[in-house]
């Protein structure tokens, strides 16, 4: 169980470390919220706290939302907490306090009635491993000494409920590569029972599925719903959760090989050709702007040497300006040498 927390803290931090837009969508859906993309600021804040022994006490994910205009959002909903979970633990709604408690008090402060208040993080915890024990909130009573009760609730995310297809509507888009672990309970079951056929069959479902999760991560690029960043990381966690999964249970010496090459297949082209006209409109939008007015071949030395320095060659230079490559190697040798 720790090496699965281990490996599943590792694909995580591949996945969340993710650009602004998509993590703004993954908090509005796991969080009900509304925020809007282009009007918030969101980071990722401290999840290490130094308890009084000196031992140090780590939760997974902590967020903090900030508004561009600088207007300022109530306490409650600037911060949120994600905790990760492979299996069941009767533990985890005390240690979910623990972290709620240790990140409100970095957020403490006094109100206009001179009241200290400590504002817990909004708080949920993700179960990826099917188990029918889970329920859909952690429950914890605290009782004070004059007997005085205080119900703390955590709702929890069950994983396995949820298909790729709900999660990319829900624009959930950091955990669709995590429907590849939904694999390890049937595998692990196959390889306590020394079911070859079975782990064989799985490792065919696990192929496909990692190639129809990098396909549709492709789409959202394509869609601009992700960005390259985005995308990259996703491809990476697909490749590690196969790696995991055959290290572990499947143990055939081709399935790594043949997602490698199929996420390269799909990132290399998609992404090289975004870099491109990325570069392309920003270095002709560039060169019209700086070249405007003062003549075509002014114009053409702008557009050449903005594009340039978009990092693009001469051969694709000319290929989508209609320059001559003998003339965009000339204005190159000429300002540039």
């Amino acid at each position: 169980m720790k090496q699965e927390k281990v490996k599943l803290d590792e694909i995580l931090k591949f996945l969340f470390n993710s650009s602004e837009k998509v993590l703004v969508k993954l908090l509005n859906s796991m969080f009900d919220e509304n925020f809007n993309e282009d009007e918030v600021n969101i980071t990722i804040t401290n999840s290490e706290f130094v308890e009084d022994t000196l031992e140090i006490l780590r939760g997974d994910m902590f967020f903090k939302i900030f508004d561009k205009s600088n207007k300022d959002f109530e306490k409650h909903k600037m911060n949120y907490h994600l905790e990760f979970q492979t299996k069941n633990d009767n533990t985890m709604i005390i240690r979910m306090f623990e972290y709620g408690f240790r990140k409100g008090k970095e957020n403490a402060d006094y109100g206009g009635d001179n009241i200290k208040r400590l504002y817990f993080p909004k708080q949920k915890v993700i179960f990826f491993e099917e188990n029918k024990n889970i329920e859909d909130s952690l429950k914890l009573m605290i009782v004070f000494g004059d007997e005085k009760e205080f119900l703390y609730e955590v709702d929890v995310m069950k994983y396995w409920e949820y298909n790729d297809k709900y999660l990319i509507e829900k624009k959930m888009y950091p955990l669709i590569p995590l429907q590849l672990f939904n694999l390890r309970k049937k595998l692990n079951y196959a390889k306590k029972k020394n079911d070859i056929n079975k782990i064989k069959e799985l490792s065919i479902v696990a192929r496909n599925l990692a190639e129809k999760l990098a396909i549709e991560s492709k789409e959202l690029f394509d869609q601009d719903e992700i960005l390259g960043e985005d995308f990259h990381s996703m491809l990476l966690a697909i490749q590690n959760l196969i790696e995991y999964l055959n290290r572990n249970y499947i143990d055939d010496e081709n399935l790594e090989k043949e997602v490698n090459i199929m996420t390269k297949s799909l990132y290399d082209p998609e992404v090289e050709k975004k870099g491109i006209e990325k570069g392309i409109e920003k270095g002709i939008e560039k060169g019209i702007e700086k070249g405007i007015e003062k003549g075509i071949e002014k114009n053409q030395v702008e557009i050449v040497l903005n594009m340039l320095g978009e990092g693009l060659d001469e051969a694709t230079i000319s290929r989508f300006t209609k320059i001559d490559i003998e003339r965009v190697r000339e204005i190159i040798k000429k300002h540039l040498n």
